[in-house]
């Protein structure tokens, strides 16, 4: 087998000798022709691609989205003049650092309550990689036709959006209340504290003396106690995962 590395730099070499190309003439081509932002998109919608086969499961299928994210990274790169020996100089500068230390050190999140369709589009993908990606919840239960009624936040750490949330007015038997919903993270961006920041700033939007729950993954319920949510009730199933109803200050 070729060095991985020079078959990279081969590979970026074609992708850009295709730019200013007659569009009709390569996808690569086509692809230059369409403008920087969609050549980020199709990355974006090739490397949910590889997370949905590595969900799933699907080795054969694993590595040849993973050769499309590859091709589609290289050509996002070169549509923003930024050369892969870029990449590869950051991640040698990483070399040796533990990988929590470098994201604490360098990440500040910032959580933000969007309403534009875009923005909105946003947190759906971020919540596609997580739940139905990674979690293989069906895009039915994901989808629920709720999005309309429910205030959206999206989180940023170096003006990349990393995570997504959406809180919901409801009125249950215990009267009124804000229902935190689809608290989601992407994978690059657990443990540097974007998860938390998505609670406590809907927690803030609530209002003081809101009423709020949300439904955890039993899986998560350590998460939400040091927030200040307690565990009500029985476990029951979601989407075919376990849960608990928790609610700000309550007890089970």
């Amino acid at each position: 087998m070729s060095d991985p590395l020079e078959v990279l730099r081969r590979l970026e070499a074609v992708i850009a000798s295709r730019k200013g190309a007659d569009p009709a003439s390569s996808h690569t081509a086509k692809l230059f022709a369409k403008g920087p932002s969609k050549c980020a998109q199709k990355f974006g919608e090739e490397a949910i691609e590889a997370v949905i086969a590595a969900a799933e499961r699907d080795r054969a299928e694993m590595v040849t989205e993973s050769a499309d994210a590859l091709y589609h990274l290289l050509v996002m790169l070169a549509a923003q003049d930024t050369p892969f020996d870029a990449v590869l100089a950051e991640l040698e500068r990483r070399e040796g650092t533990s990988g929590v230390a470098e994201k604490a050190a360098r990440l500040r999140t910032e959580v933000v309550e969007v309403s534009a369709p875009e923005e909105i589009a946003e947190c759906i993908r971020i919540r596609l990689v997580v739940f139905v990606g990674e979690q293989g919840v069906s895009l039915a239960d994901e989808q629920d036709g709720q999005d309309g009624i429910c205030r959206h936040y999206l989180a940023y750490q170096d003006g990349k959006a990393v995570g997504a949330a959406r809180m919901k007015p409801i009125e249950d038997a215990a009267g009124p209340a804000m229902k935190l919903q689809r608290i989601a993270v992407m994978p690059g961006a657990r443990g540097t504290g974007a998860g938390k920041a998505l609670v406590r700033a809907m927690m803030a939007a609530a209002g003081p003396g809101a009423r709020v729950i949300l439904d955890a993954q039993t899986s998560a319920i350590a998460f939400y106690e040091p927030l200040g949510f307690a565990a009500e009730g029985p476990e029951f199933l979601d989407a075919g995962i376990p849960h608990r109803r928790m609610a700000f200050g309550g007890g089970a």
